[in-house]
């Protein structure tokens, strides 16, 4: 039964990385921008938002606007799987098991745990990849990197510099600050200055 394989695998990879995510020291504005940017209620849910996934829902049949209703704990669950198919299916499956998940793991862990094995971008598998291509210090990152790391895990940072998507990126990171912070402090456009200077974003 897929739930049943689905949920040894997820336990034989937590397991395997919850030893290095443990010696994983990072700024607490990392999970702060995380948890406002993909799942501002963490914490009040047992791994599925139903509230976010009625809203969701409506606006997709009633709106005609598609929106996202993933918790952290479901993205975790679609990582560690490698479960990408666009099914109802897979989706009812991934809900089950984030609540498992939940339950078997300390929940504030779980963003964590997210972090560790999420994709941001070209040669950023992972958070210890995406701080090293960007130049950020794990533990000294101000909320503004913090913010722009999260962006891309709905703008990915391409291979090549590309300006377009250094705008999705810019607007991303902009609008995890605005749920964040005072609206004066957001960021200025000169001060999306990150990662190495060879074409990178």
């Amino acid at each position: 039964m897929q739930i049943r394989e689905d949920w040894l695998l997820i336990k034989r990879q937590v397991a395997h990385i919850q030893i290095e995510v443990e010696s994983l020291v990072i700024s607490p504005a990392l999970v702060t921008m995380l948890i406002a940017a993909e799942d501002h209620r963490f914490g009040r849910h047992p791994g599925v938002d139903l509230v976010s996934i009625c809203r969701a829902a409506w606006r997709t049949l009633f709106c005609g606007r598609r929106e996202g209703a993933s918790t952290i704990a479901m993205q975790l669950v679609r990582v560690l799987t490698g479960r990408y198919e666009r099914t109802l299916k897979r989706k009812l499956v991934e809900m089950c098991l984030a609540v498992r998940l939940t339950k078997y793991v300390k929940q504030a862990d779980i963003p964590k745990l997210y972090l560790f094995v999420a994709y941001f971008g070209w040669r950023m598998n992972g958070l210890a990849q995406a701080s090293r291509r960007l130049n950020i210090d794990l533990l000294a990152m101000t909320e503004f990197e913090a913010a722009s790391i999260v962006a891309r895990l709905k703008c990915p940072e391409p291979q090549k510099y590309d300006q377009i998507r250094l705008g999705k990126i810019r607007a991303r990171t902009k609008h995890i600050l605005s749920r964040t912070i005072a609206p004066t402090e957001v960021m200025q456009p000169h001060q999306f200055q990150l990662g190495d200077t060879n074409g990178t974003l």
